[in-house]
């Protein structure tokens, strides 16, 4: 895998690597240095670095290049969905609006909280019983996302999730865990080594202080 720069990597085999270059370099979504709170509220995880998805996001030929391979990958592995399923993140729908576009695909959203949690309800298009789900996200640190509650979400509707896809890949355990239960119908086309701790017991406290909440680095405090 080539590197993007620190604690980046090249995650996708047809991503072309100058263009991820030139999205790491000219959105700089990565905050690598730091003591990050997400979620946002007392129950969230202490995470050593940041990467947002915001500021690729608002780039249309950096959204455009990303849908392009999230298609091929879908296609090249032979995964057949009937509808991506998302957070309502505001980047992140763009994102997956472009892909459902490419692809052909119905889009749905799962309710997303300014905290970076998921609510309870469906809050944009339709997910039909008996379907199959391409879940994604753009940015997953932990993995949980797209691991475990997106998947959730899918069923509790009656459908089945299928496949996963995000942007950015963190390097939790539970990353690990989805890599090796779902295999190469886990897409991402960037790999970033962002420790994450449990409140309880992160290392970084005790050298660096309180974390910060993520929503600090868009400008805005936590809702």
């Amino acid at each position: 895998m080539a590197s993007l720069g620190e604690r980046l990597t090249a995650a996708s085999e047809t991503f072309l690597v100058d263009r991820l270059e030139t999205i790491v370099r000219d959105a700089r979504p990565f905050h690598p240095e730091g003591h990050y709170l997400y979620p946002a509220d007392e129950r969230g995880n202490h995470l050593q670095g940041y990467f947002l998805i915001e500021p690729v996001a608002a780039n249309p030929d950096f959204v455009e290049w990303i849908a392009e391979d999230v298609v091929s990958w879908a296609e090249e592995k032979g995964i057949e969905f009937d509808v991506l399923f998302a957070p309502a993140h505001p980047a992140v729908k763009i994102l997956a609006q472009e892909i459902a576009d490419a692809a052909g695909r119905r889009v749905a959203y799962w309710e997303y909280l300014p905290s970076g949690r998921f609510g309870e309800r469906l809050v944009e298009g339709r997910v039909a019983a008996g379907s199959k789900a391409l879940v994604f996200n753009g940015v997953s640190h932990t993995g949980r996302c797209v691991g475990q509650r997106l998947p959730e979400f899918v069923e509790r509707l009656g459908a089945t999730s299928v496949a996963a896809a995000v942007f950015v890949k963190g390097s939790a355990p539970k990353v690990a865990e989805t890599e090796q239960r779902l295999g190469d119908r886990f897409y991402s086309a960037v790999r970033a080594e962002v420790p994450v701790f449990a409140p309880e017991g992160c290392p970084l406290c005790a050298r660096m202080g309180p974390p910060v909440p993520w929503t600090a680095l868009l400008g805005r405090e936590p809702a």
